[in-house]
C-alpha cells in the first residue's frame, strides 16, 4: 500500500482533516429523530431508569435502548450537550470501521481490509450519520463486528468466535430490533447454502448462539413488557421493523424501486461508482464460474436485504446504512484486484475516480461560491492547498493505490470539512426549537413552565431546562392558557387557539424555522426565505 514516508504523511494529514470534520459535526444541533433520541437519553439520566424508556415523560417503544445508553453514558461523563451525545456514538463508529477492516482481512487479505476501512471512514454517509445520529449508526457497527466474528467461526470453528458473533447480533438487536440479525443471517445462511456446506448448518453452536443473542437483547424486551405488556414484545419482533417495511405500522407507499440505487449514488461518494462496477463484476464472475466462488458472504449479505428494502413500502436512506460494511468489503476486493493483477480494470477505476474527484471539487466550489458562500479566508486557503495536493499526487506520485484513492480522499475530506464546519451549521441554525428553548432557559424565572403545542418533533424537550411539557390537545391547552407566566412554543394554528381562549399574552417571539423535508429547496438561495416557516414562543401574563 503506502510505501514511502511522503504518502504516509499525506494520508495522516487527510485522516486528521476528516477527524476535524467529524469533530465539527459533534456541535451541530439535533433535529427530528435525533432530537427525540437525545431526549430519551436525557430522561434516562434525569430519572435513572435504563430499562423503562420515556420521551417527554411518556412511555417510549419505538427503538431499543442501545443508542440512548450511549448518549446517557456521554451525558454522565461530560454533561447534557450535543457533543457528549454524539462522541460515544462516533467511537462506536470507529469500532465498526475496525471490524470492517478485520472482516475484509478475514474474507480476503490485509490490503482488502485496509481499503474497506478507508472507504467507510472517507465517505459521505459516515460523515452524515456521525452528525445526524440515527439508531442505524450503532446498528451498522455491531453488525460489522458480528459479520467478522461469524466468518471467523465458519473458517476456524472456534467457539469463542461464535459466541462473540452472536453477542454482536444481540447488541445490534439492542440498537434497532430484529433487523440486527437479518444481515448476519443472510450472509451466513447464503454462504453456507451456496457453498453447499450443509453439515455446518447442523452445528449446535449456531442455535445456542441464537439464545446468546436473545439474552443480550433481553433488556429491550423487559422494558417493553414492563410498559406495554405482550403487545410491546410483538411490536419489537414484528411491527417496528417488518411492519414499517410493509406499510402496516406506518402509512407509506413508496413505489420507487430504484430509491436505494440513487441514494447510494450520493451517500457512498466518492466510492459509489466503484461499488456499482464491483457489483457488476462480482455477478459477472459468479455467472461465468457457474456460481462457484471463494465466498458468498458479501453477495448474500448485501443483495437479499437490498431487494427486500427496495420492495418495501416505507423507504428511508438510513435503512441501508447497515449494508455498508459489506458494500465496502466487496468494493475493496475489486479495487485490490485492480491494483495487484488487473491493469485494464485499474485504468477503468482510475478514469472513474478522476471523474468523481472533479465532480467533488465542482461541488465544493459551488457550495462555497453560490449555495453557501463563505467569506472566511481559511476555507479558501485550505481548498487551494488541498487542490494543489491533489494535482501533486496525480503528477508526482507513482504508487498505484495512492493515485487511485488519494485524490478522492483529499476531495471528500475537503467536502466533509466544509459541510460540517460551515454549510450544515448555517442550515441548522434555522431550527426554531433550540433557539426558543435557549431563550426560555435564559429569560424564564424559577417556577415558570415551558409547553410544546402543535410542534411534532422533540428538540424543544432536549434543549429546555427544566424540560418542556407536552400539550396534546386543545382541551389540555384550555387550563394552561390561564396559567400565569407560562411559556408556550407553537405554530400559527396554536396562536389562533390561544386567541380563541382569550389568553393574556405578554410577549410573542417569532422564529423562522426550516422543516428538513424542505431542505432541497432551502439549498437554493433564491427560494430560501420562502421555505422558512414561522414558529412562535409565547409568554403569557
Amino acid at each position: 500500500m503506502l510505501d514511502n514516508k511522503l504518502l504516509r504523511r499525506i494520508f495522516i494529514l487527510m485522516t486528521l482533516t476528516a477527524l476535524v470534520s467529524y469533530f465539527f459535526g459533534f456541535f451541530i444541533d439535533f433535529t427530528r429523530d435525533a432530537g427525540k433520541y437525545a431526549t430519551v437519553a436525557k430522561e434516562i439520566v434525569q430519572h435513572g431508569n435504563y430499562i423503562n424508556l420515556t420521551v417527554h415523560g411518556d412511555p417510549y417503544d419505538q427503538k431499543p435502548p442501545m443508542l440512548f445508553w450511549l448518549g446517557a453514558l456521554g451525558f454522565h461523563i461530560g454533561g447534557i450537550s450535543n457533543f457528549w451525545f454524539k462522541l460515544p456514538v462516533f467511537l462506536l463508529i470507529l469500532f465498526g470501521i475496525f471490524s470492517t477492516y478485520k472482516l475484509g482481512r478475514s474474507l480476503y487479505n490485509k490490503n482488502t481490509g485496509i481499503i474497506a476501512a478507508c472507504l467507510l471512514f472517507f465517505s459521505v454517509i459516515y460523515s452524515l450519520y456521525s452528525m445526524d445520529i440515527h439508531t442505524d449508526t450503532p446498528l451498522q457497527a455491531f453488525v460489522a463486528f458480528a459479520l467478522w466474528q461469524l466468518y471467523e467461526f465458519i473458517k476456524s470453528k472456534r467457539t469463542i468466535n461464535c459466541f462473540w458473533g452472536f453477542v454482536g447480533i444481540g447488541l445490534a438487536m439492542l440498537s434497532k430490533g430484529p433487523i440486527g440479525m437479518a444481515i448476519p443471517g443472510f450472509a451466513v445462511g447464503g454462504h453456507l447454502l451456496l457453498s453447499r456446506n450443509f453439515k455446518s448448518l447442523l452445528d449446535y453452536r449456531w442455535y445456542l448462539g441464537i439464545l446468546v443473542a436473545l439474552i443480550v437483547a433481553s433488556p429491550a424486551l423487559v422494558g417493553l413488557y414492563n410498559q406495554f405488556g405482550w403487545g410491546g414484545i410483538e411490536f419489537f419482533f414484528w411491527g417496528n421493523n417488518v411492519g414499517r417495511m410493509t406499510g402496516e405500522y406506518v402509512s407509506a407507499n413508496n413505489t420507487d424501486y430504484l430509491f436505494y440505487i440513487h441514494n447510494l449514488a450520493y451517500l457512498f461518494l466518492p466510492w459509489s461508482l466503484l461499488f456499482f462496477t464491483a457489483a457488476f463484476l462480482e455477478f459477472q464472475q459468479l455467472f461465468r464460474n457457474k456460481f462457484k466462488a471463494h465466498e458468498y458472504y458479501t453477495t448474500a449479505g448485501i443483495w437479499i436485504f437490498f431487494l427486500i428494502i427496495s420492495a418495501s413500502r416505507s423507504k428511508l436512506p438510513n435503512y441501508m446504512f447497515i449494508l455498508f460494511p459489506l458494500i465496502a468489503v466487496l468494493t475493496a476486493k475489486w479495487i485490490n484486484e485492480a491494483l495487484v493483477s488487473k491493469e485494464k480494470l485499474f485504468r477503468r477505476f482510475f478514469i472513474i475516480q478522476n471523474i468523481v474527484t472533479g465532480l467533488l471539487w465542482t461541488i465544493i466550489l459551488g457550495l462555497t461560491i453560490y449555495f453557501f458562500p463563505s467569506r472566511n479566508p481559511v476555507f479558501w486557503i485550505l481548498w487551494l492547498s488541498f487542490l494543489t495536493l491533489t494535482l501533486f499526487v496525480y503528477q508526482k506520485i507513482k504508487d498505484k493505490a495512492a493515485r487511485l484513492l488519494l485524490p478522492s480522499i483529499i476531495a471528500v475530506s475537503a467536502l466533509m470539512l466544509y459541510l460540517n464546519a460551515s454549510a450544515f451549521p448555517f442550515m441548522f441554525k434555522h431550527q426554531a426549537p433550540p433557539k426558543a428553548a435557549r431563550y426560555y432557559n435564559e429569560h424564564a424565572n424559577e417556577g415558570e413552565n415551558l409547553y410544546n403545542y402543535h410542534y411534532g418533533q422533540y428538540e424543544l424537550f432536549f434543549y429546555s431546562d427544566p424540560e418542556a411539557k407536552q400539550i396534546k390537545s386543545y382541551e389540555q391547552l384550555k387550563p394552561i392558557a390561564r396559567e400565569k407566566n407560562a411559556w408556550i412554543f407553537t405554530d400559527k394554528a396554536g396562536i389562533n387557539d390561544l386567541n380563541r381562549l382569550d389568553a393574556q399574552v405578554d410577549t410573542i417571539m417569532e422564529f423562522k424555522h426550516l422543516y428538513l423535508h424542505e431542505g432541497g429547496k432551502f439549498i437554493l438561495p433564491s427560494k430560501r426565505e420562502k421555505v422558512l416557516k414561522p414558529l412562535y414562543l409565547v409568554k403569557l401574563k
